[in-house]
């Protein structure tokens, strides 16, 4: 019953998560008129907060041995509700950078923290429903926007109401203080054992069996996500032919995949395990890669976009629940935050590097660049499983 109620905890913590991400990029049109800035801003933007984000992430371990994973969230929590909160009174842009970076301060360890957690003390399932309910919380931020503008109210207001639920959030997350330390009773894994080192660098971390081939694939992962995330409907617009409505129809597909895919994921990863689901996302998104180039209709596109999404789904639960497998529960505190920091590296930097290539090549060799980051990903699978099962 405990462990139940808290799940409910950590998953309700995780759509807080998700509220933020996509609420900029879907309010960035008018927003970014009413504090002076173009429309190229956005990127620099999103820039600070994943730098934000990657400096978080790196201090979960050397936080983690002051504080416990309860106290971390909560006070992540507080600062991305004040970072809303600061943006929904923002009037123009000399403040915007600092409140960017304060948000992505805050999500980094959110991140960090409850992937952690939950590698530790539940299965695998609810490892792929954690960030099934983070998709949840992407799509909320642009439908309230939606509803909002065509009320004639203003991106101020959103942003007023996401940090309005953060802070009921953070109140839910003070009150269940109780039951993380009830439930680490019949965890999974113990968290800690005598006489382990207290304190590790990075270069330390780095040093881990395996360390090496498993922030390589965090990268890779997460720097073909968010290029697909972020360029589908361009691509479609672009390279398709399609109108931008039914490009922003086909983009949301791949949102969609991935947040059934993640669903059903978890309904039977406990029986596959970690490799094969991981195996058969990086199958899956080829066969949609290949399908998206062959595509000429829409809906051939949609399912091809939906496909991905669907390979997409299974890889990076997979990837963080073997975690704590992989390196053990100590081990894992000291590599998870590196492993964020690294994903957000490869989510912040491959969709800007893409789009420079894009001006000489054209948006059409999106599914190719798919096929080579999900190839490279597949070896880094096989270079995994050599080093930590075939020992």
């Amino acid at each position: 019953m405990i462990s139940s109620l808290l799940l409910v905890v950590i998953y309700i913590a995780f759509i807080s998560l998700g509220l933020p991400d996509s609420l900029l990029g879907a309010s960035w049109p008018m927003m970014h008129t009413s504090i002076g800035f173009d429309t190229s801003s956005l990127g620099f933007i999103s820039l600070t907060i994943s730098l934000g984000t990657v400096i978080s992430s790196l201090s979960f371990s050397r936080l983690s041995r002051k504080f416990r994973v309860e106290q971390i969230t909560t006070v992540s929590v507080i600062m991305t509700a004040v970072a809303l909160y600061l943006f929904a009174f923002c009037l123009n842009g000399i403040t915007v950078f600092p409140i960017a970076l304060l948000l992505g301060l805050g999500a980094g360890s959110v991140d960090a923290g409850l992937n952690y957690y939950v590698s530790i003390h539940y299965k695998a399932r609810h490892m792929s429903w954690l960030h099934a309910f983070w998709g949840l919380g992407t799509t909320f931020g642009p439908t309230v926007l939606s509803i909002f503008f065509s009320t004639g109210r203003t991106w101020n207001d959103a942003y007023l109401l996401m940090a309005i639920v953060q802070t009921i959030i953070v109140i839910m997350l003070l009150a269940s203080f109780p039951l993380w330390k009830r439930n680490e009773k019949n965890s999974i894994i113990e968290e800690k054992k005598e006489g382990e080192k207290e304190s590790y660098t990075i270069s330390d971390t780095i040093k881990m069996k395996g360390a090496w081939v498993a922030l390589v694939s965090f990268f890779l992962y997460c720097a073909i996500e968010a290029t697909m995330l972020n360029w589908s409907s361009s691509f479609s617009v672009f390279s398709k032919g399609f109108s931008e409505s039914d490009g922003a129809r086909i983009a949301s597909f791949i949102y969609w995949g991935m947040t059934v895919g993640r669903f059903l994921t978890g309904l039977i990863n406990e029986k596959t395990g970690d490799r094969i689901m991981i195996s058969s996302g990086i199958i899956i998104t080829l066969f949609g890669a290949i399908l998206l180039i062959i595509s000429e209709t829409f809906t051939l596109t949609a399912i091809s976009i939906f496909l991905i999404g669907m390979g997409f789904a299974p890889v990076y639960p997979s990837m963080i629940h073997q975690t704590s497998r992989l390196f053990g529960a100590e081990g894992a505190k000291r590599i998870i935050g590196l492993e964020m920091a690294t994903a957000y590296i490869g989510s912040s930097f491959t969709p800007f590097v893409f789009g420079l290539i894009t001006r000489i090549t054209g948006t059409g060799i999106l599914p190719y660049v798919l096929i080579i980051f999900v190839s490279l990903e597949a070896v880094a699978a096989l270079i995994k499983r050599r080093i930590f099962f075939k020992a």
